[in-house]
């Protein structure tokens, strides 16, 4: 993939980034995010950034980078040099699966670098959500995709581990009432996010 030239900026309070790219092998748009928790400046799932834009974030962002979070074992990315380049460790799902590299592994529920995790078995291996509580910030792999105009879909049964076990799964996300929504694919959404939820809860 491509070094992705830009990067946008969701939130301020908290500082929220956001960037995304068309993705060849995945035949796809991918994103992810990157947002200053009260552990410092942490990078999800990250694409290849531009060196110029890299270097912009980090000197925007009000805090330095701490780390690298996967939200399951399919979004190595970028994460591998990105780790590299900051000196920061890489966490990830308990699991991945064994072709994950990371510093770090997380168990479901864990609270990682000021976030709460969200295990949601049945999607990608050891797939998991992330809740900012503060400011009611929700972010996912693939569980969920914004398709744009098409609006939120789910996971293509044949991308599941488990398609049944994934619907349920889902379910747990009506204990949070999200005002952003961010997603491994697709734009983030900031209006009316509880309610798109709903069909999937």
């Amino acid at each position: 993939m491509k070094p992705i030239q830009e990067y946008s900026i969701v939130s301020n309070a908290p500082q929220l980034f956001f960037w995304s790219g068309y993705d060849p092998e995945v035949k796809y748009e991918c994103s992810c995010s990157a947002l200053v928790t009260s552990a410092g400046l942490v990078f999800i799932d990250p694409l290849p950034l531009a060196p110029e834009a890299l270097t912009a974030l980090l000197a925007e962002a009000s805090q330095p980078p701490v780390a690298i979070i996967l939200t399951s074992g399919n979004h190595q990315r970028w994460s591998l040099e990105l780790g590299k380049k900051l000196s920061v460790p890489i966490y990830a799902p308990i699991g991945a699966g064994e072709e994950i590299v990371a510093t770090h592994f997380y168990e479901p529920g864990d609270d990682v670098l000021g976030l709460r995790s969200i295990a949601l078995p049945g999607f990608g291996p050891g797939e998991t959500g992330f809740w900012h509580e503060e400011k009611k910030i929700l972010i996912l792999g693939d569980a969920l995709i914004n398709a744009g105009e098409e609006g939120l879909l789910l996971l293509p049964k044949k991308y599941c581990t488990d398609h049944r076990l994934a619907m349920k799964s889902l379910a747990c996300l009506k204990n949070f009432s999200p005002e952003i929504l961010v997603t491994a694919h697709g734009l983030p959404i900031k209006t009316g996010v509880t309610a798109r939820l709903y069909p999937f809860t």
